[in-house]
């Protein structure tokens, strides 16, 4: 057998001796003989395949693929990363990978590009919100899922990418070149200007620095003035390290509580976690957490514990519902293996994990799939929280979707155009603020540069007219088209009046991006914040606050 062949099987025991590490006595069968009868078979399957297949196969790419059919039935958090994923690991690991500065979003079969980090190489090149990526070194990323996009996208500092972007109906290529990307966890912490000292600290991300990062962000306000209250944003904070969870919370509960248990596959795995010391913010201090759906993981883990606890008021929309704790295990060849290894609960008891792919069992490789049927528990003052997948605010405040009419103007880069004309128009300008004034403005802007926008029920109402074409069907049916087509257009126009907040928060968020600091951009967007304006709206009533958590 070649090199590459004996790699390629020597990763695979690996893997699975890794995977199977943990077995338990529960199983009625003797599962080091399955793997190594299993591994015999797949190295015998393997050989064949290579060598006597009838057309010539990458046999690392053939390699991979199996490893990756075997892991898609278990969870998705279980994951291979060959030696070209090391910038994947150095994110998760480090906070820090190799790319040009963009976030992607697939919306509608199209990957988008809906954030472009300032003083990054996308930046510097000239890459805009709402830019449609269709190809990446000459691959089209058609059928592709928006996770290889971004692996195409990412990889070692220094090395070359082509990208083929469509912005207004025009094809654009970029050379662009990978650099370091360094990612924040704290991205804002201050006062909010009010009537009490409220502090608000916007976290990112959990990563190996976010403990220390949090406790200096707490030092250096407290230092500044006494904080009266906090507000803790994990807004579409994805999570990351279980440990970084854990120190925060030791910085915000009261010394000896119960803050997390984790459960792997054997009775000795449990493991509970504690506070263990006196915390920076006193239990006389409100603390609201702002959560959403893009709020996961270790996010989780922290809003969980305090909303167990009757720390802090949980505001915002439903998380995500990650209840599953996964470990990084380094393989030969610099490949790694990331796995689920246990299950995590809030001090109450709750396993919040969204959807369970252990019940659903689906290729029927789990052998006794737990099925966690409790789905109310009680926080330490008598309140019912739910499991039913993620955290469940204790104030919901809903923040609708993108309209769809956003979304056309996005794509046909008018909010970038129009910022583009306002500076010009308003030189030296310090901050901008949108208003009435602006909508108008830009209401006349787009109509004088010719923004067609067609609205789903207009795009319907041309295929059911290309459909009667086709098949010949007369009769009075242009006659309610030509009705039905005069209600699209008028209902497009109160589209645009209904869609008027969204437009302008995102004219201001445009413009300013180009006149003051990301600290002031924060900050300018704190007053059309609804769910943060109603988090500081609870800290100022703290009989509201009290009268929620069940305070007595």
């Amino acid at each position: 057998m070649s090199l590459k062949k004996n790699k390629a099987v020597k990763i695979f025991i690996l893997l699975v001796l890794f995977i199977t590490s943990d077995v338990t006595a529960q199983y009625k069968e003797d599962v080091y003989y399955n793997i190594s009868k299993n591994m015999e078979i797949f190295g015998e399957v393997y050989k064949e395949i290579l060598t006597n297949y009838v057309d010539n196969i990458n046999s690392d790419k053939f390699f991979e693929a199996g490893i990756n059919g075997m892991l898609s039935t278990l969870d998705p958090y279980t994951v291979y990363y060959n030696e070209n994923d090391q910038s994947s690991i150095d994110l998760i690991t480090a906070g820090k990978y190799g790319g040009i500065g963009i976030t992607i979003t697939e919306k509608d079969s199209m990957f988008i590009v809906t954030d472009v980090m300032n003083g990054y190489e996308a930046s510097r090149k000239g890459i805009r919100n709402g830019d449609i990526l269709k190809e990446i070194d000459g691959v089209p990323l058609s059928a592709r899922t928006t996770e290889d996009v971004r692996k195409r996208v990412r990889g070692q500092v220094g090395t070359k990418l082509s990208m083929k972007i469509e912005r207004d109906g025009e094809n654009i290529d970029f050379s662009l070149t990978r650099e370091e990307i360094i990612l924040k966890d704290i991205s804002y912490s201050g006062f909010i200007k009010d009537s009490r000292n409220t502090a608000y600290i916007k976290l990112d991300r959990f990563g190996s620095n976010s403990e220390n990062e949090f406790i200096n962000a707490l030092k250096t306000l407290k230092s500044q003035k006494e904080i009266s209250a906090l507000i803790i944003d994990l807004r579409n904070n994805g999570g990351g390290f279980l440990n970084a969870a854990i120190g925060i919370l030791n910085t915000l509960v009261e010394k000896n509580n119960l803050l997390l248990t984790t459960r792997g596959n054997k009775k000795d795995t449990e493991v509970k976690f504690f506070s263990k010391q006196e915390p920076l913010i006193g239990a006389g201090v409100p603390i609201v957490v702002l959560i959403n759906s893009g709020t996961a993981s270790a996010s989780e883990i922290t809003a969980g514990a305090l909303q167990d606890l009757d720390r802090g008021v949980i505001l915002g929309t439903k998380s995500f519902g990650k209840g599953l704790v996964q470990n990084i295990k380094d393989l030969d060849y610099n490949t790694h293996v990331k796995i689920t290894t246990a299950r995590y609960f809030t001090p109450s008891g709750r396993w919040i994990q969204s959807k369970d792919y252990f019940l659903e069992n689906r290729q029927g490789v789990f052998y006794n799939a737990n099925s966690y049927e409790k789905k109310e528990f009680n926080t330490l003052n008598g309140r019912t929280v739910s499991a039913n997948g993620g955290i469940t605010p204790d104030v919901e405040i809903k923040i609708s979707g993108e309209s769809d009419i956003h979304f056309a103007l996005l794509l046909k880069d008018m909010f970038f155009k129009y910022s583009n004309f306002y500076i010009q128009q308003n030189a030296g300008i310090k901050i901008f603020k949108a208003d009435e004034q602006t909508f108008s403005d830009f209401k006349n802007f787009i109509r004088q540069n010719a923004f067609d926008y067609k609205s789903p029920a207009e795009k319907k109402l041309n295929e059911l007219r290309k459909l009667t074409t086709e098949k010949n069907i007369n009769g009075n049916a242009e006659t309610y088209f030509a009705s039905l087509e005069q209600l699209i257009n008028i209902n497009e126009d109160a589209e645009l009046e209904n869609a008027k907040n969204e437009i302008l928060r995102t004219i201001e968020s445009e413009i300013n991006k180009r006149i003051i600091t990301e600290t002031e951009q924060i900050e300018a967007a704190f007053l059309t914040d609804i769910q943060l304006q109603e988090a500081i709206s609870i800290v100022n009533d703290l009989a509201r606050y009290r009268n929620i958590l069940n305070i007595k």
